[in-house]
């Protein structure tokens, strides 16, 4: 589930009626899946043990991405000097029974999509707005859309 489904349904809202999904559809076939990249935290029971790394690397962000297709969170942190994920991801369930986890491609897909959206200077606009096809994605960070 969406972080924010009313944030994402609102632009999606935009973007059709300037003809950018239908475009984008056209040419990659039909929209399968939608994630969303928001600022998160770090879960507290990682936090003792990402202590030291943090340490080494004081100036961080930390992300999550979320699914309309999955009822996980996946978690990251990206050290901003140099420009690097800091440890392995994490998944939070969002609900009591939250069904699949998302695959080892879409963790990956989710770390992709980030890295590509941190400029030279270490900084990401946020949220980030992917709309998936089988061929493809659109991906928009709040400042590009």
């Amino acid at each position: 589930m969406l972080k924010d489904q009313k944030k994402f349904d609102q632009l999606g809202e935009k973007l059709f009626m300037k003809g950018v999904l239908q475009n984008f559809e056209q040419k990659h076939g039909p929209i399968k899946g939608r994630m969303m990249v928001t600022e998160g935290k770090i879960p507290p029971e990682m936090l003792m043990k990402l202590q030291p790394e943090l340490m080494k690397n004081p100036k961080f962000i930390v992300v999550e991405g979320s699914f309309d297709f999955s009822n996980y969170m996946i978690g990251m942190i990206i050290g901003l000097n140099p420009v690097r994920p800091l440890a392995n991801g994490w998944l939070i369930p969002q609900l009591n029974h939250p069904g699949i986890k998302p695959t080892k491609n879409w963790q990956e897909f989710f770390m992709e999509k980030v890295m590509e959206k941190i400029d030279d200077n270490g900084k990401i606009d946020l949220p980030i707005y992917s709309w998936i096809s089988d061929k493809s994605d659109l991906t928009l960070s709040d400042k590009e859309k």
